[in-house]
């Protein structure tokens, strides 16, 4: 509704200026398009309305330009663009200036403006545009929540912050503000392991939601960092070594085996998104997703394969003194963790680990039923561990999700939109140039100049408008179908395609052509868009000086005139 009144003002500036500039045969019929747009329901079909009407009259416009009277008139006698007082030039800067206000009406749909701003990425990643100031639109939400009192928002911004103490800053604030989050605490300590506020929220999490997992994994990490960072000086496996003499991180990890459930609080993260989104109009893309990145702490999959093979291998020295009974008993805790984390598991990433602890237990399981002699179900167990094997390895490496779309697909349609970005503001200055080119020769008045300079500029001033639009419209009709992605992901909860626009958005940090060779020449990005951005800047001067230079006035010609 917002965009209701704009959009039909501008539909009828549209059928105003091309009435204006059409011949006299098709202004009546362009007052007659005018007349029914009042009638026509729904802004947008008001806009492809005037388009309509204005695409007629510019093709009638451009017939009428081929008949001429004088050489660069035109042969209608009464007023308007058609006049004999207005010239073919004329004609041509507004049939660019058309272009432009239609290049222009682009920046009403949110999603070209999303694009926009989202085809910025990899010049911001290669010049560190915002690495001082650092999420400026997550920061301008968490402020407006605090002065709001709203606990939601400053959870919102509290996962998402890569700023340490902010981060739990804010969490706090909400959790004061609505104890009913105090979820929250769990995921800002995985994704801020170095907090020391942890080691008092552990204690409230387990009160508040016992039994579950998530909690243990956390203080099993915060024992991983505390010893690694007393024995940092050691070699890695010695490192390992003293990890796992730790009374405590075994304490942990054993409690979290144990338990019955994982819960890592992405679906009210989720729930809670689409309230704030809504509430304040949050659209962007790449903040909104990275709620979901972490699911688990960082040493949650080494952990629990350390603990895990040391659970087998207890269960082995359990076979080898003949308690079989045990043996099967702790090959089945770690299964049945496998099983817990898989079932709950929201990401890729929890459930490829429940996968692979299930695939280790079940090939112990499998060699215990060989040398029972159950061939049965020795089958059953060798079966599941492959099984669960190399879908965990498929899932580790990316190869079990693909996306709709696919990776090619995505990276292609990145490049693609940076590019047409990339065109929009090469043809803005270029039609710059072209506008300080007949600036300036409008200001020379009846003095001479240079004689081509005006009919350079004029042509250049068409093609940047052409190339303005049709990069405008490129830069929109690629990012459209991931503008419904994201549309449908945060506002109604399908997120059956996020994955494509993951691929997406991670592509378009990168910048097209040599962005993956920075790995090997980090600094080639750099250099590179330097030297084009350089010779696009030298190229557009010497145009300049060629054309304000011009040729020899009209004195220095009498003064030296040629020889016949």
């Amino acid at each position: 509704m917002m965009l209701e009144t704009p959009l039909r003002q501008a539909a009828t500036g549209l059928l105003k200026s091309a009435i204006r500039i059409a011949p006299p045969a098709s202004r009546e019929w362009g007052q007659a398009m005018r007349g029914e747009l009042s009638y026509v329901e729904g802004h947008w079909a008001a806009l492809m309305w005037a388009f309509g009407g204005a695409s007629v009259m510019a093709k009638h416009a451009l017939i009428s330009l081929l008949i001429p009277g004088r050489r660069g008139q035109v042969i209608t006698p009464d007023g308007g663009l058609f006049a004999k007082n207005v010239s073919l030039r004329k004609a041509v800067l507004v049939t660019a200036a058309g272009f432009i206000l239609a290049s222009l009406l682009f920046f009403a749909a949110p999603p070209f403006r999303q694009a926009l701003r989202i085809s910025l990425a990899g010049w911001n990643e290669l010049f560190h545009v915002t690495a001082q100031s650092g999420q400026p639109r997550l920061r301008a939400l968490a402020r407006k929540a605090g002065a709001r009192r709203d606990p939601e928002g400053l959870v919102f911004a509290a996962v998402r912050l890569s700023n340490d103490a902010e981060s739990a800053q804010l969490a706090e604030e909400a959790v004061k503000l609505d104890p009913n989050l105090l979820w929250v605490y769990a995921i800002v300590a995985v994704r801020h392991p170095l907090l020391a506020e942890i080691r008092d929220w552990i204690p409230k999490l387990e009160h508040w939601d016992p039994q579950n997992a998530l909690f243990l994994l956390i203080a099993a990490e915060s024992c991983d960092i505390a010893r690694a960072g007393k024995h940092f000086n050691l070699p890695y496996w010695d490192l390992q070594t003293e990890f796992e003499k730790d009374p405590a991180w075994r304490s942990a990890m054993g409690a979290a085996f144990a338990s019955p459930k994982l819960d890592d609080y992405l679906d009210r993260l989720k729930e809670l998104d689409r309230r704030v989104v809504r509430r304040y109009g949050f659209n962007d893309p790449d903040e909104l997703l990275s709620g979901e990145e972490r699911d688990l702490p960082s040493f949650a999959w080494y952990d629990s394969e350390r603990f895990a093979k040391s659970i087998l291998q207890s269960g082995q020295d359990l076979e080898g003194k003949g308690d079989r009974k045990g043996a099967v008993e702790k090959y089945w805790s770690v299964a049945r963790f496998g099983q817990t984390i898989e079932s709950r598991g929201h990401t890729d990433s929890e459930r490829n680990l429940g996968l692979s602890l299930q695939a280790g237990a079940y090939k112990q399981l499998q060699k215990l039923a060989e040398k029972g002699g159950n061939a049965n179900e020795a089958a059953l167990f060798a079966y599941l561990a492959g099984r669960f094997e190399k879908s965990a390895w498929e899932g580790r490496w990316g190869l079990d999700e693909q996306g709709v779309f696919g990776q090619y697909v995505s990276r292609r349609n990145a490049a693609v939109l940076q590019i047409s970005s990339l065109m929009m503001v090469v043809f803005s200055g270029l039609m710059v140039v072209a506008a300080l080119m007949l600036i300036v020769g409008g200001r020379q008045g009846g003095r001479p100049g240079p004689p081509r300079a005006r009919p350079v500029a004029t042509l250049v001033a068409l093609t940047s408008g052409i190339g303005l639009l049709l990069s405008s419209a490129t830069v929109y009709l690629t990012y459209r179908p991931y503008w419904y992605i994201f549309d449908r992901a945060i506002l109604n909860g399908d997120r059956s395609q996020t994955r494509d626009l993951s691929d997406f958005l991670m592509a378009t940090r990168l910048l097209p052509g040599v962005a993956r060779r920075s790995e090997l020449l980090p600094n080639l990005p750099l250099y590179f868009w330097t030297g084009i951005t350089l010779l696009g800047v030298i190229g557009l001067v010497l145009i300049l000086l060629r054309h304000f230079r011009g040729r020899p006035s009209a004195n220095g010609l009498q003064n030296h005139p040629r020889v016949p």
